[in-house]
C-alpha cells in the first residue's frame, strides 16, 4: 500500500483460497480474457503479477484471496456461469478490466464514481469511493468519463519564467480521448532518428532531430505528444541483431513543457501518486513503469510491453541532462542537444536516463536474452549465449543495506572490498623532493573488467571449500598472511577473517600462493561461466577512443604530444567533452546500478526490500568489480615502488607520488614502472601538481590530499 490509502481502510490479512490454478491454466485465463499483466495486476492493487504465473512467488494472504477470486471470474465468465461472490476485502477491482468488467457474472455490489477518475468502482478509501488499483481505468471509447468539477484540479497559471504562449491551454486541462494504440515493433520506422528535441515558438512546437532536420509537432498536451511520437518514424535500431530496438526519446525544453502545460516543479516520482499527468496518460490507456514521474519516464500502452512499447520523456526544468552526470553546457541551443544526443546515441544508446542508467542497460543490450512479448506472448528477440536471464538473490554477505538478506548482518559479515582510501606521511627521502604529482588512471573500474567471469546461477553455501580462482562469488578467509608493506597501501580493505570476492582472493594467492589460504566458508556461483562485461568493455573503450579522436588526441601519439594536446583539452570544443564527461560517467555510473536498490515508494523510508526482479541487477558483480580493481592498482603500486617511487596518498584511481621535477614521466619512465601514460582504459594521465610543502599541510589537517586533487580535476 502507498501513502494514498487510509490506514483504516487497509483490510487485515485473511487467509488465502484453497488452492489457485495451475500456472498454465492462469496464464491461459488471463490471455483467453484478453488482460495484460498489468491489468491483473492493478486488479489485484499489486505492481506485478508475472512472477505469480511463472511460479517464481505465490500471493499470501488477503492478495492470495483477490487473485484467486479474479480467476475464478474469468473461469466462469468463460464457462458461462456465474461465480461466486467475494467478500469486500478480498474483491478485484474490476474496475481495472477495462470493458471486460461489463460481462464479469460476479460484479453485483453496489458501485459509485471513484473520486479520482468518476468510473464506478464498488471499493472505498477512507469511507469514500476510489480505486484500489495502482492506475484509474482509461474511460471506453465514446463515453468520456462523468463530469466531476470538484474533483477536477483547478487551472494552474504558467510561472513567470515560462510565459504562455499562443494557443497554449491552462495545465492540466483535459477533453474526451480514446486509447491511443501504438503499431507493432515491426511496423514502426526510424528514418527520422533516435530522439527529438522539443522547443515552443509562436506557431507551436518544433522537434529537432539528431540529424539536424526539423520537424513540426501539432501537439499542445501529453496525449498530442504521444500520438505524435507513435505516428513518427522515430527510434533506434537495436545495438546488436538479438537485441530489442529503443523506443524513442523525446527531451522537452522549458518553452515546450510550459506549452504541453505540464508543470514547472518535478512530481512525486512513485506511479501511483494521484497527479494529474498521470490522468492524462490514463485517459488513452497509457501508463509509466515502476520508476513513475521524474526528470526521465518511460510511457507505455497499459496493453503493451514496456521493454518493447516505451516512449522516453526527458524533462530539462525537472533536472533531466543538466543535473544527473552530462554536464552539458549552459544555454546549448535546441538543436545542438539533439546533435550531441545523437551522437550518444549513435556512439553507446538511445539514453532512457542518466549515464550510469545507459551503461546498466548497455550491458542488457550486448547480452540480451531471449524475450517474449508480455502481452501478446510473441518472440521479441532470440537471445545470445551468456545473458542473464533469472534474477538471483544476492549472497547474505553480498546484499546492500537496506537489502531484506542484509537487515539482521553483523558489520563484519557484509563483504570488505572496497577502494582504496589511504594516505601517509612522506619519508625523509621523499620530504627533501620539491614537488607532489597526482596521476589517475583512465576508467578505473572498467579496466579489467572484461576478464571478470559471471555465472547465471545463484550463490550455493559451502564450508571449507577449495579456492578455484575461476569460480565466481565470495569467500570467507583470513588474508593476513599476505605481507604487508608500511609505505604501500593495504592490498585489501578488510582484516582478519573476512569475506572477499573471487578476484580479491586469488589476487592474494599470487602474492602467497593459494596452498597457505584455506577459506573457511564459500557463497559460491557454479559454472558455467563466461566473461559477462567484455562486449561491454569493447563498446565504451571503441566510443571513448573516438570521442577523443575527434578532439584531436588519438593513442598513436608520442607522449610530449600527447601530454599537450591533454593540456590543451581545457579549451577544446566543449560539446565533445560534455560528450567525453557523459561516456565516463557511462562507464562508471553502470557499476553502481548493479546495486542500486528499487525506487522508492514516496518519501518514506522503505522495509527491507527483496531482490528487484531484474537479472542484471548483481551486487556480487559490482563487488567483483571493486576488488579486481583494487587488485590491479596495488599490483602496479607494488612493482612501481621497486624504482624507489612509493605512493604518498590513493583514493580510487588517483595517486600522488613525491618527485623531484614537476613532470609524470619522472615516475613513468622509471626501470620498474608499471604505469604508462595513455588514454586507453588502465593507463594513467596526469592531474595536477603541487609543491611538497602543500602536501604535508594537508596532512596536517587530516584529509587525504589525493582526494583534494580528485576534486578540482575533471573526469577525463
Amino acid at each position: 500500500m502507498d501513502g494514498l490509502f487510509d490506514l483504516d481502510a487497509i483490510p487485515e490479512p485473511g487467509p488465502a483460497p484453497a488452492g489457485l490454478p495451475l500456472l498454465a491454466q492462469r496464464r491461459r485465463l488471463r490471455r483467453q480474457s484478453g488482460l495484460s499483466l498489468h491489468q491483473v495486476a492493478d486488479a489485484c492493487d499489486v505492481d506485478t503479477v508475472r512472477a505469480w504465473e511463472q511460479g517464481g512467488t505465490t500471493p499470501r494472504g488477503d492478495t492470495a484471496a483477490i487473485y484467486g477470486h479474479l480467476l475464478a471470474a474469468l473461469q466462469a465468465l468463460q464457462e458461462g456461469t456465474v461465480g461466486p461472490q467475494p467478500l469486500p476485502a478480498q474483491a478485484p477491482d474490476w474496475a481495472a478490466l477495462g470493458i471486460l468488467r461489463q460481462e464479469i457474472p460476479t460484479q453485483v455490489a453496489a458501485q459509485a464514481p471513484c473520486r479520482r477518475c468518476q468510473q464506478p468502482t464498488q471499493h472505498r478509501v477512507g469511507g469514500r469511493p476510489q480505486h484500489l488499483g495502482t492506475r484509474c481505468p482509461a474511460p471506453d471509447a465514446g463515453r468520456p468519463p462523468l463530469p466531476s468539477p470538484a474533483s477536477r484540479p483547478a487551472p494552474a497559471q504558467p510561472p513567470p519564467s515560462s510565459p504562455a504562449l499562443p494557443g497554449q491551454r491552462p495545465p492540466f486541462e483535459t477533453s474526451p480521448t480514446v486509447r491511443l494504440a501504438y503499431p507493432p515493433t515491426r511496423a514502426r520506422g526510424t528514418s527520422d532518428g533516435p530522439l527529438a528535441v522539443l522547443e515552443a515558438g509562436l506557431s507551436g512546437l518544433t522537434a529537432h532531430l539528431a540529424d539536424g532536420r526539423t520537424r513540426t509537432c501539432p501537439a499542445d498536451d501529453l496525449h498530442g505528444l504521444l500520438a505524435w511520437a507513435v505516428h513518427t518514424s522515430l527510434g533506434a535500431a537495436p545495438v546488436r541483431r538479438e537485441a530489442l530496438p529503443s523506443g524513442p526519446l523525446l527531451v522537452l525544453t522549458p518553452s515546450a513543457r510550459a506549452r504541453l502545460a505540464l508543470p514547472a516543479d518535478l512530481p512525486a516520482r512513485h506511479p501511483r501518486g494521484d497527479h494529474p499527468l498521470l490522468h492524462q496518460a490514463r485517459a488513452i490507456g497509457w501508463q509509466t513503469d515502476a520508476d513513475g514521474l521524474g526528470p526521465w519516464m518511460r510511457l507505455h500502452p497499459s496493453t503493451g510491453d514496456p521493454a518493447c512499447d516505451s516512449i522516453h520523456l526527458a524533462v530539462t526544468d525537472w533536472g533531466a541532462l543538466h543535473h544527473d552526470a552530462w554536464n552539458l553546457p549552459e544555454e546549448l541551443a535546441p538543436g545542438e542537444l539533439a546533435t550531441i544526443l545523437g551522437q550518444y546515441t549513435s556512439l553507446v544508446r538511445t539514453p532512457p536516463g542518466h549515464p550510469g542508467a545507459c551503461g546498466h542497460q548497455l550491458m542488457r543490450d550486448l547480452r540480451p536474452p531471449a524475450h517474449r512479448h508480455t502481452a501478446t506472448g510473441a518472440l521479441q528477440t532470440t537471445g545470445v549465449r551468456g545473458a542473464l536471464t533469472t534474477p538471483v538473490d544476492p549472497a547474505p554477505c553480498e546484499a546492500p543495506p537496506g537489502h531484506q538478506l542484509a537487515s539482521h548482518r553483523a558489520e563484519q559479515d557484509a563483504l570488505a572490498d572496497t577502494d582504496i582510501d589511504w594516505w601517509r606521511h612522506p619519508a625523509p627521502d621523499e620530504a627533501d623532493r620539491a614537488y607532489a604529482v597526482c596521476l589517475a588512471v583512465n576508467l578505473l573500474h572498467l579496466a579489467g573488467s572484461n576478464e571478470i567471469r559471471v555465472s547465471d546461477k545463484p550463490a550455493r553455501h559451502e564450508h571449507y571449500p577449495h579456492f578455484d580462482p575461476k569460480r565466481p562469488g565470495s569467500w570467507l578467509v583470513d588474508l593476513s598472511a599476505v605481507p604487508p608493506n608500511p609505505l604501500l597501501p593495504p592490498a585489501f580493505a578488510g582484516t582478519g577473517l573476512a569475506w572477499h570476492t573471487t578476484p580479491a582472493v586469488a589476487y592474494a594467492a599470487l602474492r602467497v600462493g593459494a596452498a597457505q589460504l584455506q577459506p573457511v566458508q564459500g557463497w559460491l556461483r557454479p559454472g558455467p561461466t563466461v566473461p559477462y562485461l567484455a562486449p561491454w568493455y569493447d563498446h565504451l573503450r571503441l566510443a571513448r577512443l573516438t570521442v577523443l579522436e575527434r578532439l584531436g588526441i588519438t593513442a598513436a601519439m608520442d607522449t610530449p604530444d600527447l601530454l599537450a594536446a591533454l593540456a590543451a583539452l581545457p579549451r577544446a570544443d566543449p560539446r565533445q567533452r560534455a560528450l567525453l564527461h557523459a561516456l565516463h560517467a557511462t562507464a562508471q555510473d553502470a557499476f553502481k546500478a548493479l546495486a542500486q536498490p528499487p525506487a522508492l515508494s514516496g518519501q518514506a523510508a522503505p522495509a527491507p526490500w527483496p531482490t528487484p526482479k531484474e537479472p542484471t541487477w548483481r551486487p556480487d558483480l559490482r563487488a567483483a568489480v571493486l576488488a579486481n580493481a583494487r587488485a590491479n592498482l596495488h599490483r602496479k603500486l607494488a612493482r612501481t615502488s621497486r624504482s624507489g617511487y612509493r605512493p604518498l596518498a590513493v583514493v580510487g584511481g588517483h595517486i600522488v607520488y613525491a618527485t623531484r621535477t614537476p613532470h609524470l614521466t619522472e615516475i613513468t619512465d622509471s626501470p620498474h614502472s608499471d604505469f604508462r601514460i595513455g588514454i586507453s582504459p588502465g593507463h594513467v594521465l596526469p592531474v595536477a601538481v603541487r609543491p611538497m610543502h602543500w602536501y604535508t599541510a594537508r596532512c596536517e589537517e587530516g584529509a587525504n590530499p589525493a582526494q583534494l586533487l580528485k576534486d578540482t580535476c575533471p573526469s577525463w
